[in-house]
């Protein structure tokens, strides 16, 4: 919360910043003009040997000039306009509460961090009283550059700036890991996130190896790469280069078999029984068992009541809410519902029951012709918040006004979710894309990870490659994208223009042991990688592990986009596995439909619940799809009907048309099922 609060009152400065810029620029062409005349009026009194004062008072006045002169002078000063010369307006709300929150807490920190501790110490000491001064030793050792000219100013030290100074470097120590309190769950050090719990047998301990023998290896493998390119640049046809920036290849678009996959997928389609989403819940669950991993937080027991609970998984994933639903669907009441939600419905129910019906999905002998269930893609998918937010207006490009959450999914080739997570909509997703990926329970075995440009960072190439996994992203702009080398950049020819910088050996070597330490803990799932990478990343001065983990990431980025040239089937893979996410993106959509698609939950524990929910859900109607579309493509089979096994994999177990989602919200008391559990297809009679 005390984050948040800085995060707020930089965002409002930043408004009145950005408020006052606009209306100094429509005054200053005014200002600008005015100059221009007085100046003007002075030439002319001078060249015709006039009255210089009285032609300079016929265009303005001796105190408007002296004005724009003050405000001409102020805006040409070395110092520009920035956020904190609006941040003293946010002061009331930090002199109130300041003081009670650095009491509340044992706040501890590395030996670099005591000069914070001890201005929080004097934030306590003082509780906001103006009648007490500053001491004369006010510590300034925690105070950033860039706040240093509005906190030691030629009247002395400005408190109201050097309090605030003080807050916001607290928000950042403890979002960087620099300050941290022991009894937090997730502001503790370091030190304390990465030890490996205790284990009554011992692990073998974690080693990436010699450095310098795997800097020889990658550095020699990269050298040859950049070589190769820069060898055959001329070859190319089309050329890679234009001026001095590479031009990538472009895939054609025309896909010959793309009529007659639509041709069997509308055929299978056409034979899946028409159904209601609860029906498709209750055979799922009739296939699965699900439900049972829905323990209550007391007892362990699943729920008693099975149609209960599935109305209130659907009440949460259609976004229709526990009041409406209990009207519309017979079973239960909304205090019945909410007890289904209360009781049972947690991360770690919902994380087990998506990975049961994962690997049910991966266990579809039609799933099989998607992918070979080793490969994953991870996007991101905005909803809108409902009501008016106080960030409304201020979000991002991307969503308009309105305030957005996302949220974050990562699934297999086969279409299985494997994790979802709620991000706020103007964070980044690079420092996610590692959670779907470490953190599901199913047995599926992914070794590659594909994102779209935001799940990009250089950090996350360098961990999965350590982790030995193969991270294979659309990078956007990659023309735009500098190329790294441990050789000079003059030995790659018409490549050196676009290198950066050296990598350098000694960053590397010098964190390697510390970098075995984070990935370890990764790989044991000791910590989630967001929360880790989160804290690398929160340093403002760049964080020398941060640092490290980069280098190695730039290695691993260099040798992809040098991948990226020639491998053709790389390109369309990577296209491929994200227009499942894509198009996994629309179930979900139609799912949550309801409240014209707006989460009107405004906690993050709600948004999560609502999320997992979502998930579910949608896995529960693609593995009803796989099931009945393997059905409908083996009744083809034995009516003689030739079904090419190269359109198979054409299939996509999204759809939706044949499942009632809207409204309809109750039970059939009796299904026509069979001994398999599946009620039959339709199937015309042969003429």
């Amino acid at each position: 919360m005390f984050i948040a609060l800085v995060g707020r009152a930089h965002l409002r400065a930043r408004k009145r910043l950005e408020q006052r810029v606009a209306v100094s620029g429509r005054e200053g062409r005014e200002r600008m003009l005015r100059i221009a005349r007085v100046l003007e009026a002075i030439s002319q009194a001078a060249r015709a040997g006039g009255d210089v004062a009285a032609a300079v008072d016929a265009v303005a006045s001796l105190d408007i000039i002296d004005a724009d002169a003050a405000i001409i002078r102020r805006t040409a000063s070395p110092h520009r306009n920035e956020v904190l010369d609006e941040i003293a307006a946010e002061y009331r709300a930090f002199k109130r509460m300041g003081p009670s929150f650095v009491r509340a807490f044992d706040f501890q920190g590395r030996a670099g961090m005591q000069p914070l501790r001890d201005a929080m110490a004097i934030l306590a000491d003082l509780d906001g009283d103006w009648r007490r001064a500053l001491p004369d030793d006010v510590p300034l050792g925690h105070v950033e550059h860039r706040w240093r000219r509005h906190v030691m100013t030629a009247g002395g030290i400005d408190r109201t700036h050097w309090e605030m100074a003080t807050y916001s470097a607290l928000s950042n120590a403890l979002a960087s890991g620099g300050i941290w309190v022991p009894t937090a769950r997730v502001h503790r050090a370091l030190s304390v996130l990465l030890a490996p719990p205790a284990s009554p047998v011992p692990k073998p301990a974690f080693s990436l190896g010699d450095p310098h023998a795997w800097l020889d290896e990658r550095a020699a493998r990269l050298d040859s790469a950049l070589r190769e390119v820069a060898r055959d640049l001329d070859k190319r046809d089309p050329p890679l280069f234009a001026g001095e920036r590479l031009r990538f290849p472009k895939d054609p678009k025309e896909d010959p078999g793309q009529d007659e996959g639509r041709q069997l997928a509308l055929t299978c389609y056409g034979m899946v029984p028409a159904t209601r989403i609860t029906d498709v819940l209750s055979q799922v669950q009739r296939w699965t068992g699900f439900i049972q991993h829905f323990g209550h937080v007391s007892t362990g027991l699943p729920p008693a009541d099975e149609r209960a609970f599935l109305a209130t998984l659907i009440a949460e994933a259609t976004n229709l809410g526990l009041s409406r639903m209990a009207e519309v669907c017979g079973v239960a009441s909304r205090r019945a519902l909410l007890r289904m939600q209360t009781w049972h419905m947690r991360e770690e129910t919902f994380r087990a029951a998506l990975a049961s019906l994962t690997d049910a999905i991966h266990a579809e002998p039609l799933a099989a012709w998607f992918g070979s269930g080793h490969r994953a893609s991870a996007d991101g998918q905005a909803y809108y918040l409902g009501g008016a937010g106080e960030a409304g207006g201020t979000v991002n490009a991307h969503y308009g006004r309105d305030p957005v959450v996302k949220i974050y999914t990562t699934i297999t080739d086969r279409y299985a979710p494997l994790h979802q997570t709620v991000i706020a909509g103007t964070a980044g997703e690079a420092i996610h894309a590692l959670d779907g990926i470490l953190g599901h329970e199913s047995s599926a075995d992914i070794t590659a990870l594909h994102t779209d440009g935001g799940g990009v960072s250089d950090i996350v190439f360098a961990v999965m490659h350590l982790l030995g996994l193969d991270f294979e992203p659309r990078i956007p702009r990659l023309s735009d994208r500098q190329l790294y080398g441990f050789e000079p950049a003059r030995r790659y020819g018409r490549l050196a223009p676009l290198f950066g910088r050296r990598l350098g050996r000694d960053l590397i070597v010098s964190h390697w042991a510390e970098i075995a330490e984070v990935i370890a803990a990764m790989r044991d799932r000791t910590v989630t990688p967001s929360l880790i990478l989160k804290k690398l990343s929160a340093y403002r001065q760049q964080n020398s592990l941060a640092a490290a983990l980069r280098e190695v990431g730039r290695i691993e980025r260099t040798l992809f986009t040098l991948r990226w040239f020639d491998d053709t089937d790389l390109r369309r893979t990577v296209t491929a596995e994200l227009n499942k996410g894509e198009a996994r993106n629309s179930l979900a959509r139609a799912v949550a439909f309801h409240r014209l698609g707006r989460f009107r939950d405004r906690g993050l524990e709600n948004q999560q619940t609502r999320a997992a929910a979502l998930n579910l859900v949608t896995a529960a109607i693609i593995l009803f799809n796989c099931r009945y579309l393997g059905r409908a493509v083996d009744e083809l089979r034995h009516r003689g009907t030739p079904v090419d096994p190269a359109m198979l994999s054409r299939l996509s177990p999204l759809g939706w048309d044949r499942i009632n989602l809207t409204g309809d919200y109750i039970w059939s008391e009796s299904l026509d099922l069979d001994a398999d559990g599946l009620m039959p297809l339709l199937i015309k009679p042969l003429p």
